[in-house]
């Protein structure tokens, strides 16, 4: 019997799978790439049921309005576009200068790029965070660290650290949330010495503290750490979104940034503010783009949604 380690690399969060897609982006021609996206999506959706229901009970929460029928259609959509995020970040990593670029709040983007000091950039899984970071970092005039959360299985963190490692540069470089406790204590650094810091502010994972949100109506589990940061640093944060508009076209949508501060008995306060003022954003990017949003553990708590 293969070892379990063995095993492990052939799971949906092993590097088996992610390698031989790869392996099939760079040696599939334009032409059938459609069919590729199309054939992996399928497998992907059938072969991945727990992912598969926590999208569909994640839009029924959304959407409690909606026949049943369209949060399984909507979920398949939702794959379907995640493919295809993948697909083009594999083609441009590889080289290929394929990819088409629009920002939407152009006087947002160059209020980010002409001010001092340390500021976040708060973001959710969407469109194409890997592929969007290094693109613009050169623009922002001092370096954008990008935090991620690691893999769940070591030879595919070893496999994407190595793929993210040609990518970094004296504008950009990757850190990541493994543990321990110190990355806050690095980050509010960064902040301090003028740096830019980008977070993803919309699932909690692994032992990541969480906070209560609110999204469509229903409570949310949100990660906790970026709203502690900007209250730690007194960085203004400033909410980004990375969207697939079409074939090879994405667009970053830049928000009005909100500041955290308050006096040290406003805190609860403050905490509370500036997740609703997230949410509020989220919410917005959410009505218009719920098929981009690439999360697929349930978001939602207190027993909205459903589906099997």
């Amino acid at each position: 019997m293969p070892p379990p380690r063995l095993l492990r690399r052939f799971s949906v969060y092993g590097d088996f799978w992610t390698r031989f897609m790869e392996w099939g982006v760079r040696h599939c021609p334009g032409w059938l790439e459609p069919l590729f996206v199309g054939g992996w999506s399928v497998v992907f959706f059938l072969v991945c049921a727990p992912q598969r229901r926590a999208l569909v009970r994640n839009l029924r929460a959304m959407f409690p309005d909606r026949p049943p029928w369209a949060a399984w259609v909507g979920a398949f959509r939702v794959v379907w576009n995640f493919a295809w995020t993948l697909t083009d970040a594999t083609r441009a990593g590889g080289g290929q200068d394929i990819i088409d670029w629009r920002i939407e709040g152009l006087g947002a983007f160059r209020e980010l790029a002409a001010s001092e000091g340390g500021g976040i950039v708060l973001t959710a899984h969407m469109g194409n965070y890997d592929l969007a970071a290094p693109v613009f970092a050169g623009r922002f005039g001092r370096r954008l660290n990008a935090v991620r959360a690691p893999e769940r299985e070591a030879e595919l963190q070893r496999h994407y650290e190595g793929r993210r490692k040609g990518q970094e540069s004296e504008a950009f470089s990757v850190r990541y949330n493994a543990g321990g406790g110190m990355l806050g204590v690095e980050l509010a650094a960064l902040l301090a010495a003028g740096e830019l810091v980008a977070l993803q502010g919309d699932r909690v994972l692994f032992d990541v503290s969480p906070a209560t949100g609110c999204l469509f109506g229903g409570e949310v589990r949100l990660p906790k750490g970026p709203f502690a940061l900007a209250m730690a640093s007194g960085a203004p944060v400033w909410p980004m979104f990375i969207i697939r508009d079409g074939w090879r076209r994405y667009r970053v949508r830049v928000c009005e940034p909100f500041e955290m501060r308050g006096a040290r008995g406003e805190r609860t306060r403050v905490m509370r503010d500036g997740i609703a003022t997230w949410c509020a954003e989220l919410e917005e990017v959410l009505r218009d783009s719920w098929f981009q949003w690439f999360v697929f553990e349930e978001v939602f708590t207190g027993g909205r949604g459903g589906g099997r």
